[in-house]
């Protein structure tokens, strides 16, 4: 069977279309998205918006989209027969036939589009993002010369390409603000239409900077004036959209966007980016029934099991708003499947496309000073929109929750934060064992595990001793470390477990459950594990276990660096729950 052909890698609207590829349609929530004040569709109820996703999650996509929406798919004059700019030329109406939107934009005039993507402009200085800023705008001037556009600079190289001329002696350089003015108001000009600007990535300046050494507050400055401009000229904007993966709001970086709708925790927008089961069980299904049937396994399982592995993020209200897949691990996993490389899954597991492409090293160095996500409670559903965080004192669950390493879950009418899914649980826990220098295969994880269930402590510290002697002694170094070792072994033996756990006296470091056991885990290091048995007593860690039947085991473990001839050690001591004496030295 002949199937339109899938994109995992592509984020081009225009070339999907016109390639024949397949395309989901989320077109439907450009009607809420883009609804008229008025008849004409002149005037947007929504004038400026911002979307915040994970990477990877489909926002240059929709970006793109708005793109081709506002002015077609505009030709440059050397690959056409026009000899002048003509802002009507951008084909639209073919572009969206037979998607939700194809009888509106018929009707629609065309809007100039200014389209940013500022993950070409990181930086480790303030003078460098701006110097950046301004060689990004150097090509989108570029880009509108070659479509004929007048834009005021003529080029001053072959090829076409336009340089911003240098200041004369003695007079600053014109900053990126006023170059982005100079563009709006010609294009204002030629297409007697206001402007459409779409800013994708506008945080990727500012998240390079995460868990490093450097002052925010330049680059933040640079940033704000840069934005600032699109509220200065908001009678002349038709639309402003704004993507990300993280919300700075309260650092005033949108001090000037005070009409700025964050719709990423909106209910209307839940599925905008992201595929539902609606789209595997329909535009998707041919894909997946080919491809279960070269795994040799029945649909329902490869169904539960792509659940399992790829689904999972919620952007709305848990238990109310459906949960989406990761749209580049499904559609990469989808067209596998179609070919040879599926009969290596059987053997392998499901691939992580996702968490290959690249965790942000950010994320692990956050973890490694401390912060880490599982430890903070989420805000209340109805302050999600409210939930920003400052660069300077970042509340790490609220930004692993808006990079996609964490989502929302309900409990037992309680919210809380949890992994999405299997590819992030797994690759996450990877990537912290990797900053150590070392990497856990499946005999050291099975044997972990057993040693574990079998309660026989002796051999699980001996085995955890091996296993941590592997890594360069520099790398540990406090009982941070230590725990985050710990933490990302249980992830990957896919035990029972939670870290960081708020109870009534504190939190407690690790509990790991079994059928008929509680391990409560507390960590020290250079200390003694009875000092970290007598915190579990004292602060009545796993006491929320009495009533479930099982044994609550107390478990101190205290990891001895290694100082000059000295051997690196795990000391341990154990007790049940409510008995006066250690069970083990």
């Amino acid at each position: 069977m002949d199937l339109p052909f899938l994109h995992p890698d592509q984020s081009g609207f225009i070339p999907i279309r016109r390639g024949g590829g397949l395309y989901v349609d989320k077109t439907s929530h450009l009607h809420r998205l883009l609804a008229p004040v008025g008849g004409d569709g002149s005037r947007l109820r929504t004038k400026y918006a911002f979307l915040a996703r994970p990477r990877r999650f489909g926002k240059t996509l929709l970006v793109s989209t708005l793109e081709a929406y506002f002015q077609g798919d505009l030709p440059r004059l050397e690959s056409s027969d026009q000899t002048a700019f003509d802002p009507n030329a951008g084909e639209r109406e073919e572009l969206f036939r037979g998607t939700a939107v194809e009888e509106i934009v018929h009707r629609l005039r065309a809007h100039p589009v200014v389209r940013l993507n500022l993950a070409m402009t990181t930086a480790d200085t303030p003078e460098r993002l701006c110097t950046r800023l301004l060689s990004h705008l150097e090509s989108v001037y570029t880009n509108w010369h070659a479509r004929g556009v007048a834009t005021g600079i003529e080029p001053r190289t072959e090829g076409g390409v336009i340089r911003f001329p240098p200041p004369p002696a003695g007079s600053d350089a014109v900053p990126p603000s006023d170059r982005l003015q100079n563009l709006l108001h010609e294009l204002e000009r030629q297409f007697k239409a206001n402007p459409v600007v779409l800013i994708d990535e506008y945080d990727a300046p500012l998240t390079h900077l995460l868990g490093r050494d450097i002052d925010p507050e330049p680059f933040i400055a640079v940033l704000r004036e840069f934005f600032g401009l699109l509220k200065h000229l908001e009678e002349s904007l038709h639309f402003v959209f704004i993507t990300g993966i993280s919300r700075f709001a309260h650092v005033n970086l949108f001090s000037a966007l005070n009409n700025l709708k964050d719709i990423s925790w909106d209910p209307d927008y839940a599925d905008l980016c992201g595929f539902t089961e609606a789209d595997l069980q329909g535009a998707l299904q041919p894909y997946l029934q080919a491809g279960s049937g070269n795994l040799g396994k029945p649909v329902e399982q490869v169904t539960q099991e792509l659940r399992d592995h790829y689904n999972g993020y919620c952007f709305g209200i848990p238990g109310l708003d459906e949960n989406v897949y990761n749209p580049f691990s499904l559609l990469h996993c989808l067209n596998d499947m179609q070919g040879a490389s599926a009969s290596r899954w059987k053997l392998l597991g499901w691939p992580n496309y996702w968490a290959a492409s690249g965790t942000p090293q950010f994320l692990v160095r956050m973890a490694r000073q401390g912060n880490f996500g599982l430890s903070s409670e989420p805000p209340p559903v109805d302050q999600l929109m409210d939930a920003t965080y400052d660069l300077t004192n970042i509340d790490s669950g609220s930004l692993m929750l808006q990079t996609g390493y964490l989502t929302l879950r309900m409990d037992q009418g309680r919210l809380r934060y949890d992994y999405p899914n299997n590819e992030v649980r797994l690759t996450f826990s990877s990537s912290l064992l990797k900053d150590f220098g070392r990497y856990a295969n499946q005999d050291e994880l099975t044997a972990l595990y057993s040693t574990l269930a079998d309660e026989d402590y002796d051999t699980f510290c001996t085995r955890l001793h091996t296993f941590m002697a592997g890594m360069p002694g520099e790398k540990i170094t406090n009982e941070t470390d230590c725990h985050l070792i710990l933490h990302a072994l249980c992830q990957l033996m896919r035990v029972e477990f939670q870290s960081e756990v708020h109870q009534l006296g504190g939190r407690s470091d690790l509990e790991v459950v079994f059928p008929g056991h509680v391990c409560v885990f507390e960590f020290k290091y250079n200390q003694s594990p009875a000092t970290a048995l007598e915190q579990i007593e004292a602060r009545d860690y796993g006491r929320r276990y009495f009533a479930s039947g099982r044994r609550v085991v107390a478990v101190g473990l205290n990891f001895v660096g290694s100082g000059p001839g000295e051997p690196y050690r795990i000391e341990y001591q154990t007790h049940t729950r409510g008995s006066s004496l250690p069970d083990n030295r």
